[in-house]
């Protein structure tokens, strides 16, 4: 067993067992699987319980990976797929993205 996404690869290990279901599935569960996973922060930050809200985070990089396993990677590809989008796209640009999300989205 590789250890190529660092402290989340126990979630994909653990989903592992459902590989082929995750597979199987619609894009649209994971779309919906994260969107109930940001409902469910919100709601812990309405009660001010910021831990609660961070393990519902991590239950968001848990679908993020099942989304990667769905589009048939594996962990050492989706390593290099984040390094790589973070060094071509994030790194000294995140100011731009910022603003693009700002300008086309008013968030």
């Amino acid at each position: 067993m590789t250890e190529d996404l660092g402290p989340f690869q126990g979630f994909w290990n653990a989903w592992d067992e459902v590989h082929d279901e995750i597979r199987a599935k619609a894009f649209e569960h994971f779309s919906r699987a994260a969107e109930i996973q940001y409902e469910e922060m919100r709601e812990h930050l309405a009660k001010g319980d910021s831990r609660a809200a961070a393990r519902e985070a991590t239950d968001v990089i848990s679908i993020a990976l099942n989304t990667m396993r769905w589009l048939g990677y594996g962990p050492a590809e989706i390593a290099e797929i984040a390094r790589d989008r973070a060094r071509e796209r994030m790194q000294g640009r995140t100011s731009s993205i910022l603003e693009k999300y700002q300008s086309e989205y008013d968030i």
